[in-house]
Formats: structure tokens, sequence, C-alpha cells
């Protein structure tokens, strides 16, 4: 990103490809050439190469941080919404971070599992799943409150709570701990199915998705193999929203729409914070969209937008 163009400016020269459909979710693979940011490996990456430790901040804990030692020799990318399983209670990433190489550092979450306060294991997993695509939304919001508020991207818990209560009543699920994985587990049949039809777009280092005659958001990364690791999360993300919001003869959203959509991007007013990690986070919100983006050097590493018409 050049010291001239703002994000929102660069989001301009973003490729739209034609959608592909499953279970009512529409896939519009997006491209741009914005190079690549800094070597990183992702978070289910590095838990499962034994770089990355994620654990309580203490034995007492603390619900809005937990603590994150990179011991691998690449940065480690967590993308916002990302569930993390185990500790005291489940959490949820509140923004994408680049967590540097051979390093320490607390990082800022949100509980989705309210019911819950004890130990399942002293270190995080990753759950195979995004937080869903209506509280990746909200969250994004609040972070940006965060960031003017007290400088760090924090979320308004009770509100988080409150949403997952509405997807675990949305998808039919009893759960004693309040826990939104398992919304996800009651949806696997059906998810599954979606994850299976979907393949990553060819070429695409990004997607927007849509569903019910409208566009909800979309996450552009700097490399295709980061949204080829990423797309089963993102796509289940999307999916579980889409399944319980089918609105019979909806019509569908064009490509063209989608270009429009992103046409209106550079009238949102850009917000420029230190991110927990590596670089900036750069947040920007418009009568029509609302997102962020984890921006390192002059490369966008990941950006997120969300449909403000809901």
């Amino acid at each position: 990103m050049t010291a001239t163009m703002t994000l929102t400016e660069r989001l301009q020269s973003v490729e739209v490809m034609e959608p592909t459909e499953s279970g009512g979710l529409q896939v519009f693979g997006l491209r741009w050439s914005g190079g690549d940011g800094p070597g990183y490996v992702t978070l289910d990456e590095s838990l499962a190469g034994g770089q990355l430790e994620i654990t309580e901040v203490s034995d007492g804990g603390t619900v809005p941080t937990l603590k994150v030692r990179n011991k691998g020799t690449l940065a480690a990318f967590l993308m916002a919404g990302e569930q993390l399983s185990g500790g005291k209670q489940n959490r949820v990433l509140n923004a994408s971070i680049l967590v540097p190489a051979e390093s320490e550092l607390p990082i800022p979450v949100s509980c989705v599992e309210r019911g819950r306060w004890a130990y399942r294991s002293g270190n995080f997993g990753s759950s195979g799943s995004s937080s869903h695509s209506g509280l990746r939304r909200i969250m994004s919001k609040q972070a940006t409150d965060g960031y003017r508020q007290v400088g760090t991207p924090t979320s308004r818990q009770g509100e988080v709570w409150q949403e997952v209560d509405r997807k675990l009543t949305e998808t039919f699920s009893d759960s004693a701990t309040h826990v939104l994985q398992k919304a996800y587990e009651d949806s696997e049949t059906t998810l599954r199915g979606i994850v299976d039809d979907l393949a990553s777009p060819e070429g695409a280092n990004g997607a927007a998705f849509a569903f019910g005659g409208r566009i909800v958001g979309f996450d552009l990364f700097d490399r295709v193999e980061t949204l080829t690791k990423l797309w089963p999360k993102l796509v289940r993300a999307y999916g579980i929203d889409a399944h319980y919001a089918r609105v019979e003869g909806a019509t569908p959203v064009s490509r063209e729409n989608v270009r429009d959509w992103l046409a209106a991007a550079p009238a949102a007013k850009e917000e420029v914070f230190k991110s927990p990690g590596l670089g900036d986070d750069v947040r920007f919100e418009s009568a029509d969209l609302v997102g962020a983006g984890l921006v390192v050097g002059d490369r966008a590493v990941h950006v997120e937008v969300f449909s403000n018409a809901v």
C-alpha cells in the first residue's frame, strides 16, 4: 500500500470472478495483485507443527486476553474470527494478528462459551471453525470502538454472548456451557456438503460471499495459498448463516453487484491503529460497509469487509 493510496482505494483493483453456489451460499472469487507480504504460517499449521502455544495469561486467567508464544522462525497469522478451544473457556480472535517469529505477546479475544470457567486443557487448539459471519461483522465494529477507546481491539462481551445464544437458538442447539462450537457440530452434515461443493476459486486470493439475495462480506489475502488453507473455515462461517437465512425467490447476486459494492469502499473513512502484533490495523466504515485490514509495510496481509445492509 503506497502512501498516496488508501486501503479502500486499492480495493478498486480487485477482479471479481463469476460465482459458484451451494446451499444458498454464493461465492465470488477475488483476485488482486497487491504482492506477497512477509512470510508466515497459519494458525492451524503452527499449532500442528508445535511452533505456536496459546494459553491463559495466568493460572487464574482473564476472559479478554490470552497469551501466545511463537517458537517458530516464521510469523504466525491468526485471522479475525478464528475459534480457539480449550483453556478455561473457548475464545474467538477479535482481530487479525501477525505474531512475530520467536516472540510472546498477549492477544485480544472474546469468550464464546459463557457457561464454563474451568480448565479443559492447558493449551488452546484450533476448533476448525471461524465464528459465523454475523458475529464477525459485530465484532469488527466493536474492535474498532475498542481501538478508539482503549487502544486495543476489545469487544463488548455481553453483546457477543447475546449473538452466540441467538445462533444456538437458530441452529436448534442445546449446549450446557452455551458454546458456539455446538452450532457447528449440529450443522455438520449441511456444512460438510457445502464445503465439498465449493472449491476455493482457482487463482483467487480472496472471495466475496452472498446469500438471501444480498452481499454479506468478503475476505482477501495477500497469497492464494492463504485463501486455500483457510477456505473450509470461511465457507463454514458463511455457510452456517446462509443455510438458516434461506429466502425463497430471492434474486441471486450478480458479479456486477459485487463490483458496485466494492466501488463504494473509498467513501469509507479510514483510521489506522497499531496492531497487537506486526504492522497496522486499518479500520474503515461507511453507510454501506465495515471492515479492517492488517497491513505490514506496504502489503495488506488480510482484509475483511462486511455489509452494513443487514
